[in-house]
């Protein structure tokens, strides 16, 4: 098998990264293999798995995985030891050691070696004892699973750190709520990754507010096929920011550039129902500035992703797909619970069940696109497609939502 046809079966998956003002830092890449086990450790130390990490960056380019952002990538000791990691990137990529590789005299040399040459130097899910003291002191930054140490013994394990190198940034690991990132914030903490910038903090007893109903409601009606489209130009309407959006999008779509365009009426007619259908989507979704843009950056990556699994498959529905994928987010959008999200919205019974339960044909390749964002080999199937077609597509749609996004901001 040739090395094009290996880099078929490794899947790349994004986790964002952010610093303390919720923009993007960085960027996690899991690197995955086709096998049906589920590793924790994404790199092997042999050989071959070294040659496939190196053929991704080479093929698919970091450019496209990262834009301009930093790059985490693991390091298990036999990647370390390599002589060939000078050949990635010093400028972007951080090298990511993993908590399974021991201080040794060896791993201690290649480690102040690799910093020397100008990469950064990172550990991994990184737990206090003072055997780690001489990579400690050659770490950049330290990523601590806050879920492991404790909030009770955070602050200790922090000073601990900050005792031997007191110039290191810290990232907490598993953020899952919106009370951990403030706490991990109020002691100092620099950057933030987990679950908490995907998932929604539940709004219990709460209505949503008026302009995120508008939202909701204006995201339902272009997926009405019997909307009447001046009640959809008057939707858009009666919201400012959407309809200064909306008019200056139809300006710039090809062949658009030099018309005269009189109202919002005249600008969804030109559009048509099905242009709208993704496109109002998308630029509703992108004015949700309260929150990081890489949500909307995951929304749209989800939505193209899961329309190419129904066009590939032929199981036909493309765009409820697509609506399903770009749906997916809404309840971190909306600050709500899926159901709650859902509620005043007039999706069919499978689109609505595909996303809160994973259930039917579309939540199934919903819980595909899941499962590549988070590594969990095991649960990464979409019906009769093998593990190289469902990466490819994957990588497909990793550059469309790239090169769409860029466009929309």
């Amino acid at each position: 098998m040739s090395n094009s046809q290996k880099l078929l079966d490794v899947f790349v998956g994004r986790q964002p990264i952010f610093n303390r003002d919720l923009t993007i830092y960085a960027y996690e890449l899991l690197f995955r293999g086709n096998d049906k086990s589920n590793q924790a450790i994404v790199l092997g130390g042999d050989s071959a798995t070294a040659q496939v990490v190196l053929n991704a960056f080479m093929e698919i380019g970091l450019t496209n995985l990262v834009g301009e952002h930093k790059a985490f990538l693991n390091f298990t000791e036999g990647f370390l030891l390599r002589e060939n990691i000078s050949l990635l990137p010093r400028n972007q990529l951080v090298i990511e050691v993993l908590e399974t590789v021991q201080p040794t005299p060896a791993v201690v040399s290649a480690v102040k070696y690799l910093r020397e040459q100008g990469y950064l130097i990172a550990l991994d899910d990184f737990f206090y004892t003072d055997e780690y003291k001489p990579l400690i002191a050659l770490a950049d930054i330290i990523k601590i699973d806050i879920l492991q140490v404790g909030a009770q013994n955070l602050a200790q394990h922090i000073r601990a750190i900050q005792a031997t190198n007191a110039s290191v940034r810290l990232l907490a690991e598993k953020v899952e709520t919106r009370e951990q990132f403030e706490y991990c914030k109020n002691l100092g903490m620099d950057f933030f990754q987990g679950y908490f910038f995907a998932k929604p903090q539940i709004v219990k007893g709460q209505r949503l507010p008026a302009n995120k109903v508008a939202i909701l409601n204006l995201l339902a009606s272009v997926y009405d096929e019997n909307i009447d489209m001046g009640i959809l130009a008057n939707i858009v309407g009666q919201d400012v920011g959407l309809s200064h959006k909306l008019l200056s999008f139809a300006r710039s779509y090809p062949g658009n550039e030099h018309i005269q365009i009189n109202s919002i009426k005249d600008a969804v007619l030109r559009f048509g129902l099905q242009k709208l259908q993704g496109w109002v989507s998308v630029l509703v979704l992108s004015g949700t500035d309260d929150k990081p843009h890489e949500l909307f950056n995951t929304a749209l990556l989800r939505a193209r992703f899961m329309e190419m699994l129904a066009e590939k498959t032929r199981v036909g529905m493309r765009d409820s797909f697509f609506m399903v994928g770009l749906f997916s987010c809404l309840d971190a959008l909306m600050d709500a619970s899926m159901a709650d999200a859902l509620q005043s919205m007039p999706l069919s019974a499978e689109a609505k069940s595909a996303l809160t339960d994973k259930a039917g044909v579309m939540g199934q390749a919903l819980a595909c696109v899941l499962a590549i964002e988070c590594g969990d080999v095991g649960h990464i199937a979409f019906l009769d497609l093998n593990a190289g077609e469902i990466s490819s597509l994957y990588m497909q749609a990793m550059t469309w939502a790239t090169a769409t996004s860029a466009n929309m901001h």
